[in-house]
């Protein structure tokens, strides 16, 4: 089928079907109006804004001028990826669409084993996730996976919905599915993710500067008049990922800050009941000034051994 040059007007005009991640969006939504039936209190309705934003996101990637183009351009099949891979997964995750179908089905559900089953755990372990970004653009990019994604229909259906479903388990702990996690699991989240940065240009600057093709891709794609160079349609597609990838991982890294502090608040106010239950057993019911500094001296000043040798 013969295409027009991509226009910016065709942005939101250009439309085609894709089956599978439209019965993906329709079961989403339709879990998510249950789920919302079924509770016996207010959902906040900024939950319910964000997680349409992010079907809006899902289904116009899958279904509208990213999938038109995406036999024909190669930085519009990759941009296309790292929507649904990064991006989605996190719009629609933070309308707590899982918190509100373990609130529906109550604990120890089906649900609660899958989230507690070793692929998820190991997709969301903070040592883990992050490394795979770079690891999934080498497979992803290079290749014979973008080959496969348009000579297989189905393999091209299934991609981006398998894609959605790595995304989102590798964002869990980034959407308040791992709040008993320690402030130094947290803040080793946020080294890692820092250092993420730099990794994931990696794959994007590669495809930027390579002076060769890495893909049987441009073999397949489709051809019209406006076709660009193979080469030129490969670099771009490195800058998208170079970019993209560096603009996704910033709100990671500010929403992993955000839970390092909430984290870190919360230890400390452990810790804090914790002294003041053992200063409570140690005084009983004196309360004296003098008590309360002799009980909360630091331990070097009250251990007879080292109080010696500090004479």
């Amino acid at each position: 089928m013969a295409l027009d040059r991509p226009e910016i007007s065709g942005v939101l005009t250009q439309w085609t079907v894709q089956p599978l991640a439209l019965v993906v969006a329709v079961g989403l939504v339709a879990g998510y109006v249950y789920g919302l039936r079924r509770i016996d209190h207010a959902w906040p309705a900024w939950r319910i804004a964000v997680f349409a934003v992010g079907i809006v996101m899902l289904v116009w990637t899958t279904c509208g001028f990213p999938q038109v183009y995406a036999h024909s351009l190669y930085w519009v099949w990759t941009g296309q990826l790292l929507v649904v891979w990064l991006l989605a997964p996190i719009v629609i995750l933070s309308g707590w669409p899982i918190q509100l179908a373990r609130e529906v089905a109550g604990p120890h559900s089906r649900l609660d084993r899958v989230l507690q089953s070793a692929p998820v755990r190991v997709l969301a372990n903070p040592l883990v996730g992050p490394g795979l970004v770079p690891v999934l653009s080498a497979v992803l990019f290079f290749g014979p996976v973008p080959t496969w994604s348009i000579t297989s229909t189905a393999f091209g259906w299934l991609l981006p919905v398998v894609m959605l479903a790595i995304g989102g388990a590798m964002v869990l702990p980034l959407v308040g599915m791992d709040e008993r996690a320690s402030s130094l699991a947290v803040g080793l989240s946020l080294a890692i993710g820092s250092f993420e940065l730099v990794l994931d240009a990696l794959p994007g600057i590669v495809l930027r500067l390579h002076n060769g093709l890495v893909t049987g891709w441009f073999d397949h794609r489709e051809r019209h008049s406006w076709t660009p160079d193979a080469l030129r349609d490969q670099r771009v597609a490195g800058a998208i990922l170079w970019c993209l990838a560096e603009l996704i991982d910033l709100p990671f890294i500010v929403i992993v800050f955000r839970r390092w502090v909430r984290a870190d608040a919360r230890d400390a106010a452990q810790v804090d009941a914790v002294l003041d239950a053992e200063r409570a057993a140690r005084h009983g019911l004196d309360e004296s000034p003098e008590a309360d500094a002799e009980g909360d001296a630091p331990w070097w000043l009250t251990d007879p051994s080292m109080r010696n040798r500090l004479r």
